[in-house]
C-alpha cells in the first residue's frame, strides 16, 4: 500500500508492504502523525515552533522544548563536533539574508557567528550563549523519517520505505532503488539498491539562484559562510536518516569521501557527477 501527503516543504511517500490492508492503513497514519509531529516542532517558517521560541527567547531565557527537538539537537551538536564544523544549522542567518529563510533581527549585527554550539540543552530545556538562528530542515526531514519509520514498526509493520523528498529509509528484505536527481532537467541516475538502511542527498539544483547580483545556494561553508555552487549530487546511505541528510553538507563541502566522520556513523558516501 502507498500513500503520499505534502509535508516538511516537500511531498512524503510511504509504501508498507506484506501487511493487511487494515493495518496498513493504521500504520501509515501514525507514521505521518510522527512526521506532522516533527514538521510541527522544528520548522524555521513557524514562529510557534520550537525552533521559532528558540531562535527569539533562548539567549534570555531557558526554552521548554518537545524531546525530539532536543534530540536533533543534541545530534546536530555531534555531528558538528564529529565534522570538525562543517555542520552547522547555525548557518541560518546568512540564509535569512539571502530571503531563503525568514529572518530574524536579533542576529542583525550580532559580532558573535550564529553556531548550533551556541546552545545548551538539558531536560528539556534550551538556553543560547547569544543571539542564535538555527536552520534545522535537513537534518530534521532525516529525522522524521527515521520517526516514521519507527511509528510503522511500533504498528508491527516489518517490510517498508520512508521517501522525504529523496531523504530514503528502507526497512525489511525488500530493496528499494535508489535514484539520485541530476540538474539541467536531465534523467535520473540509478546509483543502486537500498536495503535496511537510509540514503539522503544533497545539491543545488533546487537552491541555486542569484541575491543582489551573487550566486546563491541553500548549501554554505559555516566557516566562512560561502554558497557552495558546485552541480554535482552529494549522497550518504547509513543507518540513520538524520545522520545521513547531515553528512551530506559535510560531503559536498569536501568532496571527501574518507574523512573520518563517515566511518564513524557507519555511512557511505558517494558523488554523482553532473551529466
Amino acid at each position: 500500500m502507498n500513500a503520499m501527503r505534502p509535508l516538511l516543504g516537500t511531498y512524503v511517500r510511504i509504501s508498507v508492504r506484506d501487511a493487511p490492508p487494515e493495518l496498513c492503513h493504521q500504520a501509515i497514519d501514525a507514521a505521518f502523525a510522527a512526521i506532522a509531529l516533527v514538521h510541527t516542532q522544528m520548522s524555521a517558517f513557524n514562529p510557534d515552533s520550537d525552533l521559532g521560541h528558540i531562535r527569539r527567547l533562548a539567549h534570555l531565557e531557558p526554552v521548554s522544548v518537545h524531546p525530539w527537538t532536543q534530540d536533533v539537537i543534541l545530534l546536530a551538536q555531534a555531528l558538528h563536533s564529529q565534522s570538525e564544523g562543517l555542520f552547522d544549522p547555525g548557518v541560518a542567518p546568512q540564509l535569512a539574508a539571502w530571503g531563503l529563510l525568514p529572518f530574524n533581527p536579533d542576529c542583525l549585527g550580532n559580532p558573535a557567528p550564529s553556531s548550533i554550539t551556541q546552545l545548551s540543552v538539558k531536560d528539556g530545556q534550551v538556553s543560547s550563549a547569544g543571539p542564535c538562528d538555527i536552520d534545522l530542515g535537513g537534518i530534521a526531514k532525516g529525522f522524521a523519517v527515521d520517526r516514521a519509520i519507527d511509528a510503522l514498526q511500533s504498528c508491527g509493520i516489518t517490510c517498508a520505505s520512508v521517501n522525504a523528498g529523496g531523504d530514503l529509509r528502507v526497512i525489511g528484505p525488500t530493496p528499494e532503488p535508489i535514484y539520485v536527481r541530476q540538474p539541467r532537467g536531465a534523467e535520473p541516475v540509478f546509483a543502486g539498491l537500498l536495503q535496511d538502511g537510509a540514503c539522503a542527498t544533497s545539491a543545488i539544483y533546487y537552491s541555486q539562484q542569484t541575491h543582489a547580483g551573487q550566486a546563491i545556494s541553500a548549501l554554505l561553508n559555516p566557516h566562512n559562510r560561502h554558497a557552495l555552487l558546485c552541480p554535482d549530487s552529494f549522497s550518504v546511505i547509513a543507518p540513520l536518516c538524520a545522520v545521513a541528510d547531515a553528512l551530506t553538507k559535510v560531503l559536498a563541502l569536501t568532496r571527501n569521501t574518507a574523512l573520518p566522520c563517515f566511518a564513524h556513523y557507519g555511512a557511505q558516501p558517494f558523488i554523482t557527477a553532473a551529466a
